[in-house]
């Protein structure tokens, strides 16, 4: 007996088939989600440095166009008090997100609660900013600078 016009597809054919897409389906779901786990940390450190780099710009902006400011941080947020055109001193917040600032040295000062008080024109401030959250860190190092009028 000869089979001539068989049609169809054998069981073993399409088993294998099927082994073939569901290869081809793991190895892109994985691919897949390394990818979305990557770009998750990328986008949470890339908000860091952008946080930071606000941090940075605003404290220096008091630094040089304030006789003085001062520095606190208070509940996850880091305070910035500079007197305005009438004179009144109000501490506001930098940012309006929460960061762990455990680290962080304000002119010499590791004391995250206190008042810390920088005078421009004296000296410069040394700065070394630590901001933590959900287990990203990032640390920057910088020297605020001004010119000083304090010499003759």
């Amino acid at each position: 007996m000869e089979r001539l016009d068989e049609k169809g597809v054998s069981l073993v054919e399409v088993l294998a088939a099927l082994l073939l897409v569901s290869i081809i389906a793991t190895a892109a779901w994985t691919a897949l989600s390394i990818g979305m786990k990557h770009t998750t940390a990328e986008t949470s450190k890339t908000e860091i440095q952008q946080d930071a780099n606000i941090i940075i710009t605003k404290l220096s902006a008091a630094h040089r166009q304030s006789d003085e400011y001062s520095i606190k941080f208070e509940g996850g947020q880091l305070m910035l008090k500079v007197p305005d055109a009438t004179g009144a001193e109000v501490f506001e917040r930098v940012l309006d997100k929460e960061y762990d600032y455990t680290g962080t040295i304000i002119d010499g000062n590791s004391d995250l609660t206190a008042e810390t008080l920088i005078e421009p024109k004296k000296n410069h401030a040394d700065i070394k900013l630590v901001l933590t959250k959900n287990g990203r860190s990032l640390s920057i190092q910088t020297t605020l600078t001004r010119i000083r009028t304090d010499r003759p």
